[in-house]
């Protein structure tokens, strides 16, 4: 089988993030027109706790899977790496039947807490949802540590289209009975579609077996207790990514819980307070968290490749794959933070026009993506920074960092929340404040124990100033165009134009250096594993 270079599977990954964004865009733009800014604050209540139980279950055991068969295949044991997925699969199925379980017996109670008791029943059709995830993360750790990206960037398409097409069109039929039902319509294509890309995997890994049998052929007489060793030095390993991966959800769940609650103690009346909720979470947030797409495509590939070099102690290649993955995070946050910052106006007209009730919520939504524009920024130096000290076995620095930052945060929203002129602002200001912190604290310990090859102006400048310039031809073009075209397409073609101009100035700066270039279009590698 061949092996996929650090370049094709960050591009793999990318590119199925984009056309995910895409869909993702397709579905949720609509369903905000469907379910208004009241049904997205709905959304946004449950979503960020069964998203906080699945950190248990998804991302932090995948990049430890990955991690652990990377360095076994990187010593020529595919037995071992076998066993690892195995052994990962059963831990995965219990852990997810418990939290499933738990989600549903405790419905009722987070509902009640949360302020709003009908929305029990989106918490019980979401549930089965968390061990469908389970299964799929250790299928994904499996081909991602064998340095194989595609299963896990079909699985995101796969996810997405049966997310939009059950999950839209159940949202539409089931809102007639009201904005709960809609809500709850919603929530059950999200279990559909995550239960249907747990099937794909186990057909794909099906087939796979069949091609590639040198991959599982192992010793006869295994008994239980080296099974269950197994589960537990997987759990082990795994416990520092899931405590990094679970705090910045659980500071959703600590919103869900504490700004609705805040801003009825202020005389905001309910559903006007959780369609504040909404406008925060489900359009700001859902923006914010677009570049990360294409970081976190980067985070997760990075990581098996650490790896694989750090058992091979080749640290020359440590340095420049870890350069290379800094450098196209920064390419991707810079521009991204100046258009929300310059634009934010335009793209939530263009985008969510049909989910205000009124030109007040049209304004705050605006504001406050502006106001949330620099979390672009922090969030992705976060996530990168995280992954690299993952990698190089320093995980305990970003559960550390995350912690720190998280109670600043928390500090820092109820104060400002209660803000009368502040109030749903203070939110905003709280993330600011708990990214800042969390990703200056990792970059002073990335620096420490990480040498990174490239220069500042290579780095940082070329990419600032190639936005700015980008962002002066997006402004130009909406005004010349305005005239002749409606103003979607105006936008579209604006912002098409200004992306063009940023690819050119990137070239044109020499942001990349010849090897980095060469890695760039370079995607496979010829040697065979």
């Amino acid at each position: 089988m061949k092996k996929q270079s650090f370049v094709f599977g960050a591009v793999i990954l990318s590119l199925s993030g984009i056309v995910c964004k895409i869909l993702g865009a397709i579905y949720k733009i609509p369903l905000a027109n469907v379910l208004g800014t009241q049904g997205m604050g709905i959304y946004y209540l449950i979503f960020p706790v069964y998203a906080f139980l699945l950190t248990f279950v998804s991302s932090s055991f995948t990049v430890s899977i990955s991690k652990s068969v990377s360095g076994e295949i990187a010593k020529n044991d595919k037995e071992g790496a076998y066993k690892i997925f195995r052994a990962s699969l059963f831990l995965l199925l219990l852990l997810g039947g418990s939290l499933c379980l738990v989600l549903c017996i405790l419905s009722k109670v987070i509902s009640n807490l949360q302020g709003l008791d009908s929305a029990y029943l989106c918490y019980l059709v979401i549930a089965p949802a968390i061990i469908a995830v389970a299964v799929s993360s250790a299928y994904k750790g499996y081909f991602q540590g064998l340095q194989n990206m595609v299963p896990s960037a079909i699985s995101q398409v796969l996810d997405q289209i049966f997310k939009l097409a059950s999950g839209f069109l159940l949202a539409s039929f089931l809102s007639k009975k009201g904005v709960v039902f809609g809500t709850l319509g919603a929530l059950l294509g999200v279990s559909i579609a995550e239960i249907i890309t747990s099937l794909f995997f186990v057909i794909y890994f099906y087939i796979f077996k069949k091609r590639h049998k040198s991959y599982f052929v192992f010793k006869k007489g295994e008994n239980k207790e080296r099974i269950l060793s197994l589960m537990k030095k997987i759990f082990i390993q795994a416990l520092p990514f899931m405590l990094s991966s679970v705090i910045l959800p659980m500071s959703l769940v600590i919103d869900s819980f504490l700004i609705i609650n805040i801003l009825k103690s202020m005389g905001f009346e309910k559903l006007f307070a959780t369609g504040l909720l909404g406008l925060n979470s489900g359009i700001v947030n859902t923006l914010v968290n677009l570049p990360s797409t294409l970081s976190s495509a980067i985070c997760m590939t990075i990581v098996p490749y650490i790896t694989y070099s750090l058992s091979k102690k080749d640290y020359e290649s440590i340095s420049n794959k870890t350069s290379l993955a800094l450098k196209l995070t920064i390419l991707i946050a810079i521009p991204c933070f100046l258009i929300f910052s310059f634009f934010s106006s335009y793209i939530v007209k263009v985008l969510y026009s049909g989910s205000f009730g009124s030109v007040y919520e049209y304004n705050v939504a605006s504001s406050l993506l502006t106001l949330s524009s620099i979390n672009v920024l922090y969030l992705a130096l976060l996530q990168i920074t995280t992954s690299l000290l993952q990698a190089i076995n320093k995980a305990y620095i970003p559960v550390c960092s995350l912690s720190v930052s998280l109670i600043f945060k928390v500090v820092c929203e109820v104060v400002l929340i209660n803000i009368p002129y502040l109030n749903i602002a203070g939110a905003v200001i709280s993330n600011s404040v708990c990214y800042f912190i969390s990703s200056a604290v990792n970059i002073y310990f990335f620096r420490k124990y990480i040498t990174v090859k490239s220069s500042f102006v290579k780095s940082f400048l070329s990419p600032f100033l190639s936005s700015l310039v980008s962002c002066l031809i997006i402004f130009l073009s909406i005004k010349v165009l305005e005239n002749y075209v409606s103003y979607t397409m105006c936008v579209l073609l604006s912002f098409v134009s200004g992306g063009i101009v940023y690819l050119l100035l990137i070239f044109l700066f020499k942001t990349f250096t010849k090897e980095e270039t060469s890695a760039l279009f370079n995607f496979r590698k010829k040697q065979k594993t």
